[in-house]
């Protein structure tokens, strides 16, 4: 059987992020590619899944097909994160977005992890508790956060500050400044960072540029991501 690799045999996406950040930050996603979704393709012939029929021949599941394409779905919301990293002078609606897409990422990686672990307890195709009292995606990516005690609850907490009720206040020059992560509710008063004459209080440790922001939530993610990757999907 051929050696498959990212590299080569990914898809465009894969191909392109493989030496941008799949090889040195997230090797585990290729290691997971290689022994359980390469398998449900049509490689060498195409890189698209097999029938339902063949797909039962060789005694694949669903679940298999449901986990490979959370799998890909991840990649592609950290992809997008990449770009916006790599692109520089980054804002509050570029920090916005992503870190919409990193805990997007997450919430997919939830799902993914829950139900590689309890295969049967969810329907592959379905989104949520329907009326038959079947269950599925959301319960798994609830139940997956509530075992592990939710993590890196700190943030979506800072993406639900940036995105729900007021937007954080910043600080405009050659680089924009916003409150830290885990500092933000500190500062739903924009006054404490943009009058000078309010002395209720900014501390100036508590601002960091966007950019590093989003560079820091970005690392702790692909850390989480990678190591869960090794100890749950490849153990």
């Amino acid at each position: 059987m051929k050696n498959y690799r990212l590299a080569i045999d990914g898809d465009y996406y894969e191909q392109k992020y493989w030496s941008s950040f799949i090889q040195n930050q997230f090797q585990s996603y290729e290691d997971f590619w290689i022994k359980n979704i390469v398998p449900l393709t049509n490689r060498p012939v195409d890189i698209h899944f097999k029938t339902d029929q063949e797909l039962t021949k060789i005694g694949k599941t669903a679940n298999e097909i449901c986990i490979a394409q959370l799998h890909y779905s991840i990649l592609r919301h950290l992809a997008r994160v990449f770009d916006i990293l790599t692109r520089g002078n980054i804002d509050l609606d570029n920090l916005t977005e992503g870190m919409s897409r990193l805990c997007g990422a997450l919430d997919v990686a939830f799902e993914l992890l829950e139900r590689h672990q309890n295969s049967s307890k969810y329907d592959s195709w379905l989104e949520k508790k329907n009326g038959n009292g079947k269950i599925g995606g959301k319960e798994a990516r609830e139940a997956w956060q509530k075992a592990n005690l939710y993590p890196l609850q700190n943030l979506r907490d800072y993406r639900n500050h940036l995105i729900h009720g007021r937007m954080l206040p910043g600080v405009v020059g050659n680089v924009y400044f916003l409150p830290k992560i885990g500092t933000e509710s500190n500062y739903f008063d924009w006054g404490k960072i943009t009058d000078p004459s309010n002395n209720s209080g900014l501390n100036q440790n508590d601002l960091m540029p966007a950019g590093d922001i989003l560079l820091l939530a970005w690392t702790e993610t692909i850390k989480y991501l990678d190591n869960q990757w090794k100890v749950v999907l490849l153990k």
